[in-house]
């Protein structure tokens, strides 16, 4: 498992800033001189032939590090235009070195340059502690990104896998309306235990920012110099609270898991490249879905408390009734938060049935659901005689095809 920890810096002394910013400043170079024969590469190892040889002749920084600005250039192909005006630099292992001073300062000694390196000291505060913490915890140092008086440090740790061993299954179904739709089934017993929402202000507040932002963008646009510092601002505030909510609400899920004696279920979902399909109102739903960081959370916290986590395939998850099987459109035409069967006729909020469905795929594909030869292990999840199969995919050799009751 990965995570970045925000380091803050001390002030340095006159020489080692000037140092630091040769070094943003060459970098920067580096940079725009790979993004003028961008139009000219077709991909990413041509572009390293058109700029690589020419780059290494004039430039003092390692050939790690010039690899390292045109994977930047590459990666922001689409989006820059103008050249870049502000970077960050990220450095590998071989260059940098983290340590503690003989006054007990923490510090990283950064090699900028063949054989010229610099010491960037670390303030000791709340950010640092957790990151001490992490590091007694076992956690490794993989790679620093520095930035305008920061550190961002990306920290690793091999987990062992956890067996999937509980008795219950937390199926949550990730949405736009409400960040996290939960179902809390028992298997066994085919019976729904518990079902929750969470993070319903995530999106209030989201909407609430949108606004306010779009008004203060339309003043920049006339050049506001006031108004584009609030933006800033603003945009920053709007991170924050998404990310540091998203975090609390994966707390509560694993909580609630472990007070369950339960796995987590997340589908694994792939929603931004179907935006083109999409209309406006749509879009910009998805884009207030923060899916991969909350995953992450969720994740974490899994690993961290020893509670198993499943990402599940999202094929059929919104279209399956758990009542009989049938496929339908899914949302309602008419009210987006209501599912309704055509064969069957039950109307349910749509969001809680995909964390059910969630869940109950879970449960299909444990290995200690695999015996097929036993009825009751049917009859028990499909006490209404569900087709279960619809929720995989018809290529899937782990259980499409194979379980259907009747």
């Amino acid at each position: 498992m990965k995570k970045t920890v925000l380091l803050n810096c001390l002030s340095l002394t006159p020489k080692k800033q000037r140092i630091l910013d040769t070094f943003f400043a060459e970098y920067l170079r580096v940079l725009n001189l790979t993004l003028e024969q961008l139009p000219n590469a077709n991909s990413s190892t041509e572009l390293h032939r058109l700029t690589y040889s020419d780059i290494r002749e004039t430039s003092f920084l390692p050939s790690d590090i010039v690899e390292e600005a045109r994977k930047d250039v590459w990666a922001k192909r689409k989006t820059i235009k103008k050249g870049f005006t502000r970077c960050s630099i990220r450095l590998n292992r071989r260059w940098f070195k983290y340590f503690t001073t003989h006054r007990g300062t923490p510090s990283f000694k950064v090699t900028y340059s063949p054989y010229k390196r610099f010491v960037i000291p670390i303030r000791i505060d709340g950010s640092y502690n957790r990151f001490k913490q992490k590091l007694k915890a076992g956690w490794n140092i993989k790679t620093i990104s520095l930035l305008n008086g920061k550190i961002a440090v990306s920290i690793e740790k091999e987990y062992p896998e956890i067996p999937d061993n509980k008795r219950n299954i937390i199926g949550v179904d990730i949405g736009s309306s409400n960040l996290a739709a939960v179902t809390v089934y028992a298997p066994r017993k085919a019976r729904v235990i518990k079902q929750l929402y969470f993070g319903r202000d995530v999106a209030n507040r989201q909407r609430k920012y949108e606004a306010r932002i779009a008004k203060l963008r339309s003043h920049a646009d006339k050049g506001s110099d006031k108004a584009k510092k609030y933006l800033r601002k603003l945009k920053h505030k709007q991170v924050n609270f998404v990310n540091t909510r998203s975090a609390q609400i994966a707390r509560e899920v694993v909580t609630l898991a472990t007070e369950y004696n339960a796995s987590v279920a997340v589908e694994k979902l792939s929603i931004r490249g179907r935006k083109h399909r999409m209309n406006k109102k749509a879009n910009r739903k998805i884009n207030r879905i923060p899916y991969a960081r909350f995953r992450e959370f969720i994740k974490s916290n899994c690993l961290t408390n020893e509670v198993p986590f499943q990402p599940v395939d999202a094929y059929h998850t919104s279209k399956w009734c758990p009542r009989c099987g049938a496929l339908n459109k899914g949302h309602s035409s008419n009210n987006y938060v209501i599912y309704k069967c055509s064969r069957c006729g039950m109307i349910v909020n749509s969001d809680r049935k995909a964390s059910l469905a969630i869940a109950i795929k879970s449960a299909l594909v444990r290995k200690s659901f695999q015996d097929f030869t036993n009825p009751k292990l049917f009859s028990q999840l499909t006490r209404a005689g569900v087709a279960v199969n619809q929720l995989f995919r018809p290529d899937d050799r782990v259980l499409s095809g194979a379980v259907h009751y009747t």
